[in-house]
């Protein structure tokens, strides 16, 4: 998304969902090509953007004015949808320097969806991402583990929005036969 977005190192980039497990780690990928990162976040990984280098803004009433007030912004990543119109205002009325990968309002808006301009997914990046995580420059908050047969709980916290974090199927000796 980010490649899709277009963003360059010295950019201010707008990070919509900071505490989303895409918005975490766009974030890190973000700050780690050189680009300026502000993100809207709650308060449970607040501290942790802050830790990587991000600039952080709760969402919410009064999120234009607190990002305006932090200095230009000149792109959006949007990872969790629902703030469109109040994003297109942070970058000036221009939907176009806005991409969502969560909202499909966006279109109806001039938004960019994720890829929608025809770029090809890079496959490669998983692999670039495993080792800066073996690195220990890339992590995901794992909020818990399952064995793969408790595959319906771990469904239903995940569909609860309450996961605050990875939830991971693990295969047991008794699945992987």
């Amino acid at each position: 998304a980010l490649d899709a977005l277009g963003v360059k190192g010295g950019q201010t980039l707008l990070i919509h969902g900071g505490g989303s497990m895409m918005g975490f780690g766009a974030v890190q990928i973000a700050l780690a090509r050189g680009i300026e990162v502000i993100t809207t976040a709650g308060s449970t990984y607040e501290e942790k953007l802050r830790g990587f280098g991000a600039t952080v803004t709760s969402y919410g009433d009064g999120m234009v004015e607190r990002v305006k007030a932090l200095g230009p912004v000149d792109l959006v990543l949007d990872t969790v949808g629902g703030a469109l119109p109040d994003l297109i205002r942070i970058v000036d009325g221009d939907p176009k320097r806005v991409l969502t990968i969560a909202d499909p309002s966006g279109p109806q808006l001039g938004v960019r969806g994720n890829y929608d301009d025809g770029r090809p997914l890079r496959y490669e990046t998983f692999g670039e991402m495993a080792q800066a995580a073996a690195n220990g420059k890339f992590t995901i908050p794992i909020a818990r583990t399952f064995p793969l047969e408790q595959w319906r709980e771990a469904m239903e916290i995940s569909t609860s929005g309450k996961a605050r974090g990875e939830l991971l199927l693990l295969p047991t000796a008794a699945s992987t036969h």
